[in-house]
């Protein structure tokens, strides 16, 4: 059979056979794969490659035709799983097997082909027949254009397709109104200030800036800019501005030097140098659990130094004509007219300040018992 004849030749000699035959990638093809795929192409081809000489032993051994001719009686082979054939008569034969002048009963040699020889060669024949066939170019299918929603609701529309369209609009807008709010960044935002919030350092700096900003607005006194009174509406209007030529007199560099330097100048120096968080967790240091300044102390030295300037001490001293008197006390190089501007402007005075040094007490505490 033309099956044995190409399984004894060598694979130098398939190769050779293979590249008459057109057969591609021949030389990386495996025997068992060479011949699966020869086979293929010498059956599809027979018109074609039965004239060459190199394969006219091919063709005399396995041409269906010259079986036919020397052959009393036409039999078809149908293969089983063991190595025996049955033989049947075309009288028994079904109706599809049987052999007519034009179609010569088929004898199928795939069958004895094992899985892995039929499909590489239907693979690589497939590849071949892609390569000659030419490229169509489909058609473009016309864009389907949707119906509208309300050609499919009765007139007049029953109470659950009112419904139905009422849910789908508000699905809609649902759907625009969340892209519209994810454009927006507004929760990362919230997300971002939430923790730069959390911590300690951000509360001790939003009570200074409290301080601070209490400090500024009744400091710098406003002054009349602008009034407009509507006549139909009989009610005036006034427009006022802090009164900025303050900023060039002692008036005001006083008072915010002294509150700079009681309230967050002095205490950042105390705090750094006595660090206790440098001495904490001695078996497992790490940079968590460790400030740079050390927010315990910070409060500690900011309540004592508002207690010795804004406390409202007084010393007591007698006049020529033995008449008591009493002076506020300033503090250091300030004048007790400073003190006294810090004290009364700051919100809450000197109890305020002591409460905001409370405040940062308490954080710093429950945030290094959080950190154990």
């Amino acid at each position: 059979m033309s099956h044995s004849w190409l399984q004894r030749k060598r694979k130098g000699e398939l190769i050779e056979l293979a590249q008459r035959a057109n057969v591609p990638d021949a030389d990386t093809l495996l025997k068992d794969d060479l011949v699966a795929a020869l086979e293929l192409a010498l059956e599809g081809n027979e018109s074609t490659f039965a004239k060459q000489r190199v394969f006219s032993e091919y063709y005399g051994r396995s041409s269906p035709i010259k079986r036919e001719r020397s052959s009393p009686e036409a039999f078809t082979a149908t293969a089983t799983r063991t190595r025996r054939q049955t033989l049947n008569k075309i009288s028994d034969s079904p109706p599809e097997l049987a052999s007519t002048p034009d179609k010569p009963a088929p004898v199928s040699r795939a069958l004895a082909r094992t899985p892995r020889e039929v499909t590489s060669a239907v693979r690589r024949v497939s590849e071949r027949v892609h390569e000659v066939t030419p490229k169509v170019t489909p058609k473009v299918a016309a864009p389907h254009i949707p119906t509208p929603r309300v050609a499919e609701v009765d007139i007049p529309a029953s109470p659950a397709q009112l419904a139905e369209i009422a849910d789908e609009s508000f699905q809609v807008v649902k759907e625009k109104a969340t892209e519209l709010w994810d454009r927006t960044h507004i929760d990362e935002w919230k997300e971002w200030l939430r923790e730069t919030a959390s911590s300690v350092s951000a509360i001790q700096t939003l009570i200074l800036i409290t301080e601070a900003t209490a400090l500024q607005w009744n400091t710098l006194a406003d002054t009349h800019y602008l009034t407009n009174t509507p006549v139909a509406a009989g009610r005036s209007f006034e427009l006022r501005i802090p009164n900025l030529t303050k900023l060039a007199g002692s008036g005001w560099w006083a008072p915010a030097t002294l509150w700079s330097v009681t309230n967050w100048a002095l205490p950042l120096l105390f705090s750094y140098f006595f660090n206790l968080t440098l001495r904490t967790n001695t078996k497992h240091k790490s940079s968590r659990n460790q400030y740079t300044i050390d927010p315990f102390t910070f409060n500690i030295a900011k309540a004592i130094l508002a207690y010795s300037a804004y406390n409202g001490a007084y010393y007591m001293y007698t006049t020529a004509e033995n008449t008591v008197l009493a002076q506020e006390l300033g503090w250091g190089p300030f004048s007790q007219e400073s003190v006294a501007t810090v004290r009364d402007n700051i919100l809450g005075g000197y109890y305020g300040i002591q409460i905001g040094s409370v405040v940062g007490l308490l954080v710093s505490l429950y945030d290094a018992a959080l950190k154990k």
